[in-house]
């Protein structure tokens, strides 16, 4: 079958003995290519990584890919272990697209949106998984390389997938779409991520209304945009919210002393009550758009409620730890203007009584809507939040310091600082016992590297 495919495609791979089961045999890094593994040279902007087939082999690499017009950087002796082809990373891409078609009994989620894309993985692969042998996107691997090596571990054994789609530009979810084939397409929402790179919010709807395509479409109901279209685009479909209308209906959500989340939700009329063991604003949303996808899959909603109370949170996305004199929250994996207010509402709800340490970094990509973003965000912050203390680090930040000042809160609880490297000198002058941390950035930012600091200390 593989062998079919290649000659189909025009590859060139000689008398090479070709493995029928690729799952997790092929490797883009040539420090992990070991042996039985495929080597898949990626040419990119600055590397070109033909130079490490040498490398992949020693490190007993079975064989490997390679563009034909780079054959002159290959040893002579080791080209008779590779495969040619017109390009690496198209052909990768074809090969994803194959092995997916190969594998029509695994039911496949493509999600998408401008925030909250992992958040909603993680909840549906845990969902999921709890049913049946699940594959999921590895952290946020969810461009043009990283969902086809997604795609490329899958087994006969896995019942679902679910597959992160980014997007920076229209036509990328499109370009997904064709490799994933997925049965079931999401949008959770539709902001202002990227919408420097995409030319305007028009373009960034239009752009992610590209996951449509699929047979059944989940959507995100508050938003009157989004559903117009989806009334224009989708095949069949279902949706979530707090609309009267929506298909999966929050009826009421709210936070505990414990931190957990009590949801009451309407699903097709059904009443569904149940508590789980964490809470953010959104997650009310988040439970909300992944019962949609179970119910539109025709899975037991009972048993998938069971299974959402596995959930621990990811590493960098609201994720609490309980410090032994004070409370800190990681939610520095990204930011944008709507994942930043979100958080911010989640501390305002969750530790209404505690003193509040900020430390929020610059918002990218927003183009032209930079300035006004991050000082709405300082003004929230000091009307609403009313931080002990904040801290703003990076370029854009100082408006959100600016901003913060402007409307009340005074000099003594503001810090602002260049880059993360200055803050770091400075974290146990700024929590006292029983305080509440809050760490949030775009990932550019590396306020990560506060959040190893404190763990380490």
């Amino acid at each position: 079958m593989l062998a079919s495919f290649m000659s189909s495609h025009g590859w060139d791979f000689k008398s090479l003995k070709v493995p029928e089961n690729l799952a997790g045999l092929i490797q883009t890094d040539s420090r992990k290519a070991g042996p039985g593994q495929w080597f898949v040279p990626i040419v990119g902007e600055t590397h070109d990584a033909h130079d490490f087939i040498e490398k992949a082999c020693a490190l007993g690499a079975s064989g490997f890919l390679y563009a034909r017009d780079r054959a002159g950087k290959i040893k002579p002796e080791l080209l008779s272990r590779g495969i040619a082809v017109d390009d690496t990373y198209k052909a990768m891409q074809d090969l994803a697209k194959w092995w997916r078609a190969e594998h029509k009994n695994c039911l496949v989620i493509g999600i998408t949106g401008s925030s909250g894309k992992t958040s909603v993985k993680e909840l549906c692969a845990e969902m999921l998984k709890s049913l049946a042998p699940t594959l999921k996107t590895a952290g946020s691997l969810n461009n043009e390389l990283g969902v086809p090596l997604t795609l490329l571990q899958m087994t006969d054994e896995h019942k679902f997938a679910v597959i992160e789609m980014g997007a920076r530009h229209k036509g990328d979810i499109a370009f997904l779409t064709n490799i994933v084939q997925q049965n079931v397409g999401v949008l959770i929402n539709v902001g202002t991520a990227h919408v420097g790179e995409f030319g305007g919010r028009e373009a960034v709807l239009t752009a992610k209304m590209e996951i449509a395509q699929a047979d059944h479409s989940v959507y995100f109901r508050d938003d009157e945009r989004i559903h117009e279209s989806m009334l224009k685009k989708a095949k069949q479909r279902l949706s979530f919210g707090r609309h009267p209308e929506a298909d999966v209906r929050i009826v009421k959500d709210s936070c505990d002393a414990q931190g957990q989340l009590h949801i009451e939700l309407s699903i097709k009329g059904q009443i569904k009550s149940f508590v789980l063991p964490y809470f953010h604003e959104v997650y009310g949303l988040n439970v909300a758009c992944v019962l949609a996808i179970a119910e539109s899959l025709g899975l037991p909603i009972d048993a998938c409620i069971k299974g959402l109370k596995a959930y621990n949170g990811i590493k960098g996305r609201f994720q609490v730890h309980r410090m032994e004199s004070y409370t800190l929250i990681d939610d520095a994996y990204n930011a944008n203007p709507q994942s930043m207010r979100a958080g911010l509402e989640t501390l305002k709800k969750a530790y209404p009584d505690k003193r509040k340490v900020l430390i929020l970094g610059d918002m990218r990509e927003l183009g032209e809507e930079t300035e006004h973003a991050h000082r709405e965000i300082g003004a929230y912050c000091a009307k609403d939040i009313k931080p002990e203390l904040l801290v703003s680090v990076g370029e854009s930040s100082q408006w959100m310091h600016e901003a913060a000042k402007a409307n009340g809160l005074g000099a003594d609880r503001l810090l602002h600082y260049a880059s993360v490297e200055d803050v770091l000198p400075k974290l146990k002058d700024l929590v006292k016992r029983g305080d509440l941390l809050y760490v949030k950035a775009s990932n550019g930012l590396k306020l990560f590297k506060i959040i190893d600091t404190l763990l380490a200390t």
